[in-house]
């Protein structure tokens, strides 16, 4: 009887192992084919980085570094962080927002966005006086993610120079155009610069079979990280 037990209990270990290994193999799988087929990383982000996956609200203008501007009816702007960016950064810490009272210039860091040991700095999309921040970012800096474009907003500023300022920026059917060519640059940046821990590829699998986009940035190695930031972050 004790025999048939130990047996048995090696059994269960085995089969346990087994299909332990199996699932890894089946997670992982994507990313061998696309080796096989000459690919890369990048390419199993493809389904993913479509721009109708991303949200674009119409009358927003949009900065280069990822930021937008909606223009109040007080003559304040609100300004915040885009789809595209939420998307890629995965989880937020905290974010650190310039106090009321300070002007900030247009291209200029401002906001600093922070995720583990690591920060992301974000460039004012337009000159003008801080004169509100979002208090509910303090203890839910995940708002930003969740609803960017509404509870998510970062700061309210009175703009000082905007008339020189919104030429910079792009809005409507011009922000569509520069959303599909920041998506073709990324994919340009994956192909070249992109490292990925395995550990991160099996976590990051979608259902479809490829990579998915959100959460991209906490797959980065410190490096990387700091590339991207100088690329997409910038002026």
């Amino acid at each position: 009887m004790v025999a048939i037990l130990v047996v048995f209990t090696i059994i269960l270990f085995v089969g346990a192992d087994l299909v332990v290994q199996w699932v890894r193999q089946r997670r992982a799988r994507p990313v061998l084919v696309a080796q096989e087929r000459g690919g890369g990383v990048a390419d199993l982000l493809l389904p993913n980085l479509q721009p109708e996956r991303f949200s674009l609200p119409g009358g927003l203008f949009f900065h280069r570094g990822h930021t937008w501007v909606n223009l109040l009816f007080s003559g304040q702007v609100k300004v915040g962080v885009d789809d595209f960016l939420q998307k890629l950064l995965g989880h937020v810490d905290a974010i650190t927002l310039p106090p009321v009272g300070v002007e900030v210039k247009q291209g200029e860091p401002f906001v600093a966005i922070r995720q583990g040991g690591r920060t992301a700095t974000l460039p004012a999309p337009v000159d003008g006086v801080v004169c509100a921040v979002n208090g509910e970012l303090a203890k839910a800096p995940g708002l930003i993610k969740r609803d960017p474009y509404t509870r998510g907003w970062l700061v309210a500023l009175r703009p000082t120079n905007l008339a020189a300022n919104l030429p910079k920026l792009t809005v409507g059917e011009n922000a569509l155009v520069w959303l599909k060519a920041e998506l073709a640059r990324l994919q340009e940046f994956l192909h070249g610069t992109l490292t990925l821990r395995r550990d991160a590829l099996v976590g990051a699998t979608a259902a479809d079979g490829g990579l998915l986009a959100d959460g991209l940035l906490e797959h980065l190695d410190d490096e990387t990280w700091a590339e991207f930031q100088a690329k997409f972050l910038s002026a």
